[in-house]
């Protein structure tokens, strides 16, 4: 078919009207969407944690308290937050570092039930609103600062008055390389059920996202087995404890006219833990195994009130449990977008680190969550999306 000058003229117009109009209606709809990306690394997170131990006998028959208590077992449960609340990225000439300062917010709530049959039921309440700030200079190593202030009260009692007490950790971690990290520290921990100012020494052996062998001293020893991607194992051995306010309405103080004293309990939890990622924002977690070196005391404030920073080390009753088995459960629930960290072992770090120093003295884990567990398919979808926040759709 033969074309004229004029018909190509009128093509060479029309072509230019539409393909104008289609650029123009582009550029609209990439406004529109106004893509931003994430403004942090971690996710906020929620956990509910339930434990408990069977209830069983006090057998030290010569005390007059232990005769009056006459049993003691465990319930207990926790609500935990964590929420990112600022992320500070710090410019660098090397554009294949990362740099950054994040700030995050913590709250922990803990009832306790300790079940004496000889006297009333107590529940024992410890909240605590926290703050934390883990520094990643882009080297090898980084900082975290713990900043934990909690209050107990025996919320069964009105006129259990709530007490304030602080906990704090600061850990410098350094990782060689992705296979070994050492972490080197001071924290103030209630765990023991005391008043200790103790070192804080950390190991690991082995890649957070393959198997590993952590110890974190004072807080857990683990042999940890990722599975899969959606399955983990975990053998541990970890301390549980802490200081609460008791009420004494029951009279199990006469020496003063006291009407709130304190209840301290310790133990060392030994056993297995299985960890499910169900979806992309619900995991769960299951531990069972034994309970041993338990000790239990009450003291009162009159007579430990000399020095505010040595042990607590009068009591007037103190009792070593007989070991028993424990269960312990948990959900852990996950919000909001992250930039992309694959591969980033100064990211993964602070990760495990918000994991394992847990607010408010709890010392519970959600089980690393945001740190990836590769499979062939779910590394290649990790690589993709590991450039996804490099583009500014600005740009375009």
């Amino acid at each position: 078919m033969k074309i004229t000058l004029h018909s190509l003229k009128v093509l060479i117009v029309l072509s230019t009207v539409f393909l104008f109009t289609g650029l123009v209606k582009g550029q609209k709809t990439y406004d529109s969407l106004k893509i931003k990306m994430p403004k942090h690394y971690f996710q906020t997170s929620i956990l509910l944690d339930a434990y408990s131990k069977p209830t069983q006998k006090i057998t030290d028959t010569l005390e007059l308290m232990s005769n009056r208590l006459k049993t003691y077992g465990i319930k207990q449960g926790i609500f935990s937050l964590c929420t990112p609340i600022a992320t500070i990225e710090h410019h660098s000439h090397d554009s294949g570092v990362s740099k950054n300062t994040h700030i995050l917010l913590t709250f922990n709530r803990m009832s306790l039930r300790p079940k004496f049959d000889g006297i009333s039921e107590h529940e024992l309440l410890k909240t605590g609103l926290g703050t934390r700030i883990i520094v990643n200079p882009g080297k090898k190593g980084i900082w975290f600062f713990d900043i934990s202030p909690f209050v107990t009260r025996d919320a069964s009692y009105p006129d259990s008055k709530p007490y304030f007490r602080m906990a704090n950790t600061i850990v410098y971690s350094h990782s060689k390389h992705e296979r070994f990290n050492w972490r080197l520290g001071l924290t103030k921990s209630f765990l023991y059920g005391n008043r200790l100012y103790m070192p804080f020494i950390g190991l690991r052996f082995g890649r957070l996202d393959k198997i590993n062998f952590s110890i974190q001293f004072p807080r857990s020893m683990n042999l940890n087995f990722p599975m899969n991607e959606y399955v983990s194992l975990s053998l541990y051995t970890k301390p549980q404890g802490g200081m609460w306010n008791f009420s004494n309405s029951d009279s199990i103080y006469t020496l003063h006219p006291e009407s709130t004293v304190h209840f301290t309990r310790y133990e060392m939890n030994s056993g297995l833990r299985i960890d499910g990622r169900l979806q992309n924002w619900l995991n769960f977690y299951f531990a069972t195994g034994f309970s041993t070196k338990n000790k239990i005391t009450f003291y009162s404030n009159a007579a430990n009130n000399k020095n505010s920073k040595l042990p607590y080390n009068k009591y007037f009753y103190e009792y070593d449990p007989t070991p028993s088995i424990f269960v312990n459960f948990g959900l852990v629930f996950k919000f909001g977008k992250t930039r992309s960290y694959y591969k980033n072992k100064n990211i993964y770090d602070a990760i495990d680190l918000n994991n394992t120093i847990s607010g408010g003295d709890n010392n519970v884990s959600n089980g690393n969550l945001q740190i990836p567990i590769e499979t062939k398919k779910r590394n290649d979808q990790l690589k993709i999306n590991s450039v996804q926040d490099l583009i500014d759709y600005n740009d375009f």
